[in-house]
């Protein structure tokens, strides 16, 4: 294979990058990625060109727009087959597929038609074609949400939420224990409460809730290996998804055999023990299709006793009855076994960051479940405006958990949602009218042990814990004008709590709670001509507390704890010109009654803490997020059609969270994460496939532990490396450096800890490397 190489106008930073990437093309002359190129017009119906239109591949953002002639060019195309999709304000989408071949310009020329509310024929569920029909949905509305797409996933170690996530801005996410994925997980300030696991934002997998009935959730079972693409709805953006959490929602688009390779081989491994394996394969046959993935995950830790272990089957099938009607079958399970390493106090930390707690190991913390989770997804169009969603659901998790007791529970949760679609215009205005309604039930045997080394000493607790949720959401979008659109909808629901007692020794903890709030929404969202948007919008959501929150070994019946109610106000923008795109929003939540997280010692000098619970009276979160990406323009190598370039992707949040009024801590910071936090990636992409990414990840400020603002961490810097080369044989070999400058610093805290524990310390230096082989 012969290699053209010519030189363009250089960008500022591409020279030295470029060079050292010289070596690459000596050493392998052969090893570019087939690729080859689209180009076409874009006319109106009267056969004018449509200047300024938006041109997608796949589910990825923008990649061209239109010129005065309504010309387009799209280079570096992997060949295969790809779904082209056309955006222009006034004017309807145009979706169409086509087939690249290698060094070759396919040419497609779409004409688009003044926009009427239709929804046209079904879009087959799991396809490309879905995606970039819920990224649109995505860009209608009148909030900050993002997008994460699978080669942005593929290009991280996909351990954790942390490596998928961190330049989402607004989204702070940090692993307890290095490459596990236990986190400490906060969006705009939710679930500051939390020192374990997840709350304040819905996790959900195919826009199924995977957690229980009452909210909490976990991370454990999420196999990013498996994910397409991820989408962030930050606080009442998540009106369907997250109306009743602070946070809001993340949702797992799972691969299916219209998106994955027919077959595919994962390895990875690196510093501390970790190793992460996959095997998946998928395809379509007809009207069906089918996808099938085993990946295990081990790491021995960092510290001492963070040993952990996952295994997790993912199998998926589709068929496609008629032009008008899809279903979808998918299952998912996970085998979890972890050990618990516990926080340090300060001077642990400083002395030995490696160290466990003691009293963990001596009793064997750790968490260990089987969960089996499946869900069915039925859509089918009732009329070129009307469609109709029906997705029910079920989970089972048997989990034994030894901490300062052995918790061991069996739960089942049951759900489902069914959604209502119409674009049937109002007059002349275009609108869209979504109506869906969701329950949800719970039932939790809950059983509680004196922790022998890890073992299941004497009962001291027999209950059984049920959740009901059902909830009701309308949201309706009108067309005001073509560049107007305003958003009005609003989630009424109706949750309990309740608990039945069966060991009364210690009191009789039954109780029973009901909750009935109703979140409102409103907002506006205005389009340019050339696809940027400014929005703005006002919501509130209403979080009932937790089961676990309202339980407590030290008072007859629940604790005395009210639901959180909060109102969101926020203005933005976003959009994308000649290489830049932006995604600013600055928002205000005022909260009463929130809901924080009190770690008492449970006896005088008791070397652990247990978890209790307060509301605040009235709290405030505040902040900005900026999220930033550009492609420098200029190339140095140019192979066929592929030149190499540059691009920069920043995001940074700026937050504030306070005391407005309490009785103790009024004026004070609600401790628990930083007020500022940046992150700046670099990357260089040669044509022979070949790139190198550094990246920094800076904390620039201490912030408080306890609310008392006399504890805090110091801020840190985390500077990273990862380098990739795409071979042309369907092999990719990657390999990555963290925490280069092996800083100890502490990236997951514990809060308000009253034994003095606050640090969970982050990986020193590490290193790692593997390949992925599709075919």
């Amino acid at each position: 294979m012969s290699v053209r190489v010519s030189f363009r106008r250089i960008s500022p930073f591409a020279g030295f990058i470029a060079a050292m990437s010289a070596i690459v093309l000596l050493a392998s002359p052969v090893t570019a990625q087939s690729a080859g190129s689209v180009a076409g017009t874009v006319a109106s119906p009267a056969n004018t060109p449509v200047v300024g239109a938006f041109v997608s591949i796949d589910s990825a953002p923008p990649q061209a727009q239109t010129d005065a002639s309504g010309r387009f060019r799209i280079d570096g195309i992997p060949s295969g087959s790809h779904v082209v999709s056309i955006r222009r304000s006034g004017y309807t989408d145009a979706v169409s597929s086509i087939v690249v071949s290698s060094d070759t310009v396919t040419r497609i020329d779409i004409v688009l038609s003044e926009k009427v509310a239709t929804l046209s024929k079904v879009t087959v569920i799991g396809t490309k074609s879905d995606l970039a029909e819920t990224r649109e949905r995505l860009n209608q509305i009148p909030g900050s949400v993002a997008m994460v797409d699978g080669p942005q996933i593929r290009a991280t170690r996909q351990a954790n939420l942390k490596d998928v996530l961190q330049f989402v801005p607004g989204v702070y996410i940090q692993p307890r224990f290095g490459a596990a994925d236990e986190s400490q997980i906060s969006i705009r300030g939710s679930g500051l409460r939390d020192n374990f696991h997840a709350r304040g934002v819905n996790l959900l997998v195919n826009g199924m809730p995977y957690r229980n009935a009452d909210g909490f959730t976990d991370f454990e079972s999420l196999e990013l290996l498996t994910t397409e693409a991820i989408e962030v709805y930050k606080g009442g953006n998540a009106l369907r998804y997250g109306g009743s959490t602070l946070g809001g929602a993340i949702n797992l688009d799972t691969k299916t055999g219209y998106s994955a390779s027919p077959t595919s081989l994962f390895g990875q491994g690196g510093s501390f023990g970790f190793y992460k394996t996959q095997l998946e394969a998928g395809d379509s046959r007809g009207a069906a299709d089918y996808y099938a993935s085993y990946a295990r995950t081990s790491v021995d830790g960092y510290r001492q006793w963070s040993a952990q272990q996952r295994d997790r089957v993912n199998l998926h099938g589709g068929y496609q009855f008629s032009s008008n009607t899809d279903a979808r079958v998918f299952y998912f399970f996970a085998h979890v076994k972890e050990e618990l390493p516990g926080a340090l106090t300060r001077a642990q930390f400083e002395s030995d960051p490696r160290a466990a707690d003691a009293g963990n190991v001596t009793n064997r913390w750790g968490r260990d479940y089987d969960l089996h989770h499946i869900g069915l997804q039925l859509r089918t169009q009732l009329s070129p405006s009307q469609r109709l969603e029906i997705s029910p659901y079920m989970q089972y998790r048997d989990i034994d958990h030894p901490i300062f007791e052995v918790i061991s529970q069996i739960s089942h949760d049951y759900g489902a949602e069914v959604r209502y679609e119409n674009t049937a215009g109002l007059g002349a205005l275009a609108n869209r009218l979504t109506i869906g309604v969701q329950p949800a039930y719970e039932s939790l045997l809950n059983h509680q042990y004196v922790n022998n080394q890890g073992e299941h000493g004497a009962l001291t607790k027999n209950q059984h814990d049920r959740a009901k949720t059902l909830a009701l959401y309308v949201e309706d979008v009108l067309a005001v004008t073509p560049h107007l659109s305003a958003v009005l909808g609003a989630r009424a629901e109706r949750a309990s709590r309740e608990t039945k007692d069966f060991f009364l020794s210690n009191g009789d903890q039954s109780d029973k709670r009901v909750y009935s709030p109703v979140s409102p929404k409103a907002g506006l969202l205005w389009t340019f001509d050339s696809g940027a948007q400014l929005f703005a919008n006002a919501s509130r959501s209403y979080e009932p507390p937790l089961l676990l929150e309202l339980n407590s070994l030290t008072v007859p019946g629940y604790i005395p704890l009210d639901g959180q109610s909060a109102w969101q106000y926020e203005i933005g923008a976003r959009g994308r010109k000649i290489g830049l795109s932006w995604d600013l929003a600055a928002y205000d939540v005022e909260l009463r009654n929130e809901i924080l997280n009190i770690n008492v010692q449970p006896f005088p000098g008791a070397p652990f803490t247990v978890p209790t619970y307060r509301n605040a009276p009235k709290t405030r979160h505040s902040g900005l997020e900026v999220g930033l990406s550009y492609q420098l323009p200029g190339a140095v190598f140019v192979r066929g059609d592929v030149a190499d370039h540059i691009s920069i992707r920043t995001s940074y949040t700026l937050a504030r969270y306070t005391y407005v009024e309490d009785p103790n801590y009024k004026g004070n910071d609600i401790p628990g994460a930083p007020q500022q936090v940046m992150a700046t990636e670099i990357k260089y992409a040669h044509p022979s496939g070949f790139s190198v990414a550094p990246s920094i990840e800076w904390i620039p400020q201490s912030y408080f532990l306890d609310s008392q603002n006399t504890v805090s961490n110091d801020g840190w810097t985390n500077i990273s490396l990862r380098a990739e080369w795409a071979t042309a044989y369907g092999v990719n070999l990657f390999a990555a450096g963290q925490n280069l400058g092996n800083r100890r610093f502490s990236q997951s805290v514990q809060a308000d800890n009253a034994a003095g524990k606050w640090f969970e310390p982050a990986d020193g230096r590490a290193f790692y490397a593997g390949l992925r082989w599709a075919h």
